[in-house]
């Protein structure tokens, strides 16, 4: 699954990286510790066929959600094409969701878990394939957004055994298009392209929101035998 990720850019950044249309958010701050029910900008096809961008909640709540509550915050990118609670959203409200990493936490022996921050090796911001939903209950429609996730490549296989969806710019169009989207949207992100560093277990609580969130701490000792978790060169 994919529990937590890291947005670390600006309107500048994400506007030329997405190629989206003005009005949209007006600012955006930084966040090294996003966590389920918590906003985050999401980018979506517009009315007039563009994109824009939107603040949603993280955890996906149905338009017939009868109290309103923050629901999944990852969809199986096998079967959200055909599971309920999906399957409207995957048809016409695919959406991607900017990010800057993600954290996993790796199980340990003695039951302890190792926080690690995975992210691109060359790209500073890359998207998430996400579905978001519009419900209104008494007062204002809250939006919100799920994460799809599929097999893990080599490096996350070490980790975890499910990975976020990482759309490729190329695929940006088909993937926010009606439709299906591309055959190979939902293959895991190439391996060799991906960096995992160990992190402080204080990125467990998200009251914790800093810049010392992101920086590398020395890893315990990895077991006889165990594969590094480090990119090329890490």
């Amino acid at each position: 699954m994919c529990g937590r990720f890291t947005r670390q850019y600006s309107w500048r950044d994400v506007h030329g990286f997405l190629d989206l249309q003005f009005p949209s958010v007006e600012e955006l701050s930084s966040s090294f510790n996003v966590a389920p029910t918590q906003p985050s900008p999401v980018c979506r096809t517009a009315k007039d066929g563009g994109r824009e961008l939107a603040i949603m909640r993280w955890g996906l709540t149905p338009s017939w959600s009868k109290d309103g509550k923050p629901g999944p915050i990852n969809a199986r990118a096998e079967t959200a094409a055909t599971n309920g609670m999906f399957r409207s959203a995957y048809k016409s409200r695919r959406c991607l969701v900017p990010v800057s990493g993600f954290y996993e936490w790796q199980k340990r022996e003695g039951g302890a878990k190792q926080p690690f921050l995975i992210r691109l090796l060359n790209d500073p911001i890359f998207c998430f394939a996400g579905l978001w939903e519009s419900w209104r209950g008494e007062g204002d429609a809250v939006q919100s957004f799920t994460v799809l996730t599929t097999e893990p490549n080599e490096l996350m296989a070490t980790i975890h055994d499910r990975m976020p969806v990482i759309v490729r710019p190329s695929e940006f169009g088909g993937w926010l298009g009606e439709g299906s989207p591309p055959a190979d949207v939902f293959d895991p992100f190439p391996a060799e392209e991906m960096e995992a560093l160990p992190v402080s277990t204080r990125v467990n609580s998200p009251r914790n929101n800093d810049p010392s969130l992101v920086e590398p701490v020395e890893p315990e000792d990895l077991d006889e035998g165990e594969p590094s978790l480090f990119g090329p060169g890490g």
